[in-house]
């Protein structure tokens, strides 16, 4: 009787333990074809965002020097550096200036970062900030505030050479009595912050991943990028509801005769338009084409960037529809023709003494550009086990059950000496996660739980992690699985003979 009734519990002990086994094996096979690319799979992310956000709705927006010769901006405007009076210019015409610093009753129509430039034309130059707006100057070396006339009388406030008088020129004159205090000396914007970012974003912009539109000649054929002829129409048709990103050079702009809209940008379905300029070393004169089919009222969906353009003049030709992202650019416009958007750069002229400069009118930028990243996003890792100290790599393939492993507790992976474990036979047959030492080891752990690269590569880098594996997923989870089951099926045998010895017995 004790005989047989020991027979009985190791019978049934056996039997639990190939259960058991089975279940295991089933877990991590179902892990590791997961790990395979059955599961889900990362997609990128998409970032959205108005690349002009920092300009703070100025309607021109320039990091170092500006000169204004002629004529006007319906808007406002900002310069990081000094301002040069150089002939007569009207800004903010229609009081559109939103930034208001803490403090003022009025919004800013006009922010110079360093000095005012009184000596280029002292007969007739005279800057105009009209709307009721105020000015701010970072630095009033040379410069002599007056909020009251020759007479003493209290009177709107003008900016002059250091001590000239109220009616001197150059000079820049108010429609607003700005109280001398508010005037400066400091810079309420951060220039450098903002050509920071506007530098970044033109970069990630160049490569958006969006929808790509096709140019096509008036035929119908396609244009590739640079084969626009010259003279040629060229006509694009906007995918709706998503952003449009259009890939052009200098040349191609060009040569355009015309450059036909099918459908209209909004704020659902902007365009961006990055302009190539490479060909000509980063210079670009531009013939600008008639953009037929859009206008004013689209202009607030249009943004052309020109990423890593140093020199960009605005030469000829028609309206240019949207905002100009130019951050690297000495900016210069002698066309008679308008802007209708903001103007990004790193210097600017607008005209040139002899040559009349186009009107910038106030069309500020109103989109969101959506692109896509190479970053998966945060919802697509919270499900990815990790190691336990956090590093920088990617979570390898091998598959994991991410349990605890205290000392009390049998392991996932090494066996107990007394009694099979839930993954692995008694220390006389095959364990299911590790070969036996006369079998391959090229594809499985190694027998101290640790595992090597995806792959079976190795650590190159030396930092510990595995090497970046291709896309769609790798065969290294499959044999693990294959192994598994072989394991599993060697461990199963084992344990019924054990059960048919001890029924004997």
């Amino acid at each position: 009787m004790h005989i047989r009734s020991a027979s009985a519990r190791r019978t049934r002990r056996l039997s639990l333990a190939s259960t058991a086994v089975a279940v295991a094996a089933l877990a991590a096979a179902a892990i590791a074809f997961d790990a395979a690319g059955t599961g889900s799979v990362a997609q990128a992310a998409t970032v959205t965002y108005d690349p002009l956000a920092k300009a703070l709705d100025f309607n021109t927006f320039v990091e170092n020097e500006t000169t204004l010769v002629s004529t006007e901006s319906e808007g406002p405007m900002a310069t990081g550096g000094d301002l040069v009076i150089k002939g007569s210019y009207n800004v903010d015409i229609h009081g559109e200036a939103t930034y208001t610093v803490p403090g003022d009753a009025r919004p800013t129509a006009l922010v110079v970062g360093g000095r005012v430039d009184y000596s280029q034309d002292p007969a007739t130059s005279v800057v105009q900030v009209l709307g009721d707006g105020y000015v701010k100057v970072g630095d009033l070396t040379g410069t002599t505030v007056r909020t009251t006339d020759d007479n003493n009388a209290s009177v709107n406030t003008r900016l002059v050479a250091s001590g000239a008088a109220y009616d001197s020129t150059p000079r820049i004159e108010l429609t607003a009595r700005q109280p001398e205090a508010s005037v400066g000396p400091a810079s309420p914007i951060d220039f450098a912050d903002a050509f920071a970012e506007f530098r970044s974003q033109s970069q990630d912009l160049f490569v958006c991943r969006a929808h790509e539109v096709a140019m096509t000649d008036a035929a119908g054929a396609a244009v590739p990028k640079g084969g626009v002829a010259e003279g040629q129409q060229i006509r694009i048709t906007l995918e709706q509801g998503v952003t449009n990103v259009l890939n052009v050079t200098g040349e191609d702009l060009n040569n355009m005769a015309d450059f036909v809209f099918e459908n209209q940008p909004n704020a659902d379905t902007p365009l961006l338009i990055n302009v190539d300029t490479g060909g000509t070393g980063g210079e670009f004169d531009w013939d600008v084409a008639s953009q037929a089919g859009i206008s004013g009222d689209q202009a607030p969906y249009i943004l052309w960037n020109f990423k890593g353009t140093t020199r960009l003049n605005i030469a000829s030709g028609d309206t240019v529809e949207g905002s100009i992202l130019a951050p690297d650019a000495d900016y210069s416009d002698v066309s008679p023709a308008n802007v209708e958007g903001q103007i990004i750069a790193a210097n600017a002229n607008f005209g040139d003494v002899g040559e009349s400069g186009g009107e910038v009118h106030y069309f500020p930028f109103a989109a969101q550009l959506a692109c896509e990243t190479d970053e998966p996003s945060p919802s697509e890792t919270t499900d990815e086990p990790t190691t336990g100290d956090e590093t920088s790599c990617e979570p390898t393939e091998s598959p994991t059950d991410g349990t605890a492993t205290p000392s009390e507790e049998p392991t996932t992976d090494e066996p107990t000496t007394e009694e099979p474990t839930t993954d692995g036979p008694t220390t006389d047959g095959p364990t299911t996660d590790a070969p036996t030492t006369n079998g391959p080891t090229t594809d499985a752990p190694t027998d101290d739980g640790s595992e090597p690269p995806a792959g079976g590569g190795t650590d190159a880098a030396g930092d510990g992690c595995p090497p970046l594996t291709t896309t769609g997923g790798s065969v290294g989870p499959m044999v693990i699985a294959a192994g598994v089951l072989i394991a599993v099926g060697g461990g199963v045998v084992a344990l019924a003979a054990a059960k048919r010895k001890g029924a004997r017995s």
